[in-house]
């Protein structure tokens, strides 16, 4: 059972508290505001009033033992910095860093954060890509330039199995899994002579330019 800290409730780190601790992490929620405190500590498996800018309180913690911690400190830029930098000096293992600008996770990497994210621009990334492509269902960044898109197949799929399609060469993409709606039921890694049908959802990897491609039918 992975033992994480969330500190900072903004909404990010609210909801990422709440949602790990429903996949049965043990997860301890850190953040100077009692009211935020008081909502959440029913749903997590500690919750606590503290300081996370100041070293000590970090160290009491004992957060260098945790799998990870995840700072989420709201509109705070030197909080965040800070927090980080002494969670770094304390031996943090896995340190995951909410970031507000461009130069904020500058900042971030340079102290050493393991991981920088910036969920309202991702998500409006994945958003905007689901939107603007009509075939395009979800869209996940897994990587630089690569992503995983859940997709209605194209007219000139149907029918035809992937080794017909030539599916790897001809759009330049991996088919991960394909879902059927009815009866519900995820194929991995389907084989070769699969038939694609009107009905399902095709869960692809790929290059980003191959994937924006292939939702225009190009």
């Amino acid at each position: 059972m992975a033992q994480i800290t969330v500190i900072g409730l903004s909404s990010f780190g609210y909801f990422l508290a709440l949602r790990l601790s429903e996949l049965g992490s043990q997860v301890l929620a850190v953040d100077w505001n009692e009211d935020m405190i008081d909502k959440i500590k029913v749903y997590v498996s500690k919750a606590v009033v503290a300081d996370a800018t100041d070293k000590r309180v970090l160290q009491q913690l004992g957060l260098n033992g945790m799998d990870a911690v995840v700072l989420s400190l709201g509109e705070k830029i030197e909080s965040s910095i800070l927090a980080a930098m002494h969670l770094r000096e304390i031996g943090a293992k896995n340190v995951v860093a909410k970031a507000l600008s461009e130069e904020h996770a500058k900042i971030l990497e340079l102290i050493g954060v393991h991981r920088i994210v910036f969920p309202e621009r991702d998500m409006a990334n994945r958003v905007a890509l689901s939107l603007h492509g009509h075939n395009i269902e979800d869209y996940l960044p897994i990587g630089q330039n690569l992503s995983i898109v859940e997709m209605i197949p194209l007219k000139e799929m149907v029918g035809k199995t992937l080794l017909e399609l030539d599916f790897r060469n001809r759009y330049q993409c991996q088919v991960l899994a394909i879902k059927d709606r009815v009866p519900e039921a995820t194929t991995f890694i389907p084989q070769a002579d699969t038939k694609i049908k009107q009905s399902q959802t095709l869960i692809l990897m790929g290059n980003n330019r191959d994937l924006e491609r292939l939702q225009k039918g190009q």
